[in-house]
């Protein structure tokens, strides 16, 4: 079994946590220019197992599980939570391409919609506002603060690790996330998928 990707990708990550945890046998494979080909998606992570090739982390993880006879997503809770996770990590990444850094750079994205509709600097707007939303939300979840996690909370974990990483979100006075990335932090297969290794 063969993960494709990058040690900075929280998608990345959280496949890597899996395999991890399997006890199968697996290696991380850097995605080059080369190799990225072998993405149906063009993206990181992909996973390769003979003939079978899979193209989405959520997919990765619960083949990984499903292989290992391990749970995945056993309540609709913590499948809520995943999804949750999910999308404004997704958001957040998002944002973070667009590399607008502060309202200066804000100033400088054109104003006014395209045939289409769209406008950048109202998308940018909604997608921040998609963000703190979320990021409430997620704040009022209830959470494990030891192990075993699940793979809602993994999701979760890999998003606030990500964005303190990346410094692109704002924890601030965001107590019951901060002590659950705390925790989660000395969790040997989370530790040890860190992306400044």
């Amino acid at each position: 079994m063969k993960l494709y990707g990058v040690r900075t990708s929280p998608y990345v990550r959280h496949a890597r946590v899996a395999l991890a945890q399997s006890g199968l046998d697996w290696e991380l494979e850097q995605v080059t220019l080369d190799t990225i080909g072998q993405s149906p998606t063009l993206r990181v992570p992909f996973l390769t197992d003979g003939k079978l090739t899979l193209s989405d982390s959520s997919v990765i993880v619960r083949y990984v599980r499903e292989q290992s006879g391990q749970s995945y997503l056993t309540t609709i809770a913590d499948h809520e939570l995943f999804a949750v996770a999910t999308s404004v990590l997704d958001t957040a990444v998002n944002v973070y391409l667009m590399n607008i850094g502060d309202s200066a750079d804000l100033a400088e994205v054109p104003t006014g919609t395209s045939t289409t509709g769209f406008d950048p600097k109202t998308y940018f707007e909604r997608q921040k506002e998609r963000i703190t939303v979320g990021i409430q939300e997620l704040e009022r979840c209830q959470l494990s603060f030891s192990q075993p996690y699940t793979d809602g909370e993994i999701r979760l974990a890999c998003l606030l690790d990500w964005a303190a990483y990346r410094d692109t979100i704002d924890l601030s006075g965001k107590d019951n996330l901060c002590r659950f990335l705390a925790e989660i932090r000395t969790w040997p297969p989370f530790a040890e998928t860190a992306p400044d290794l």
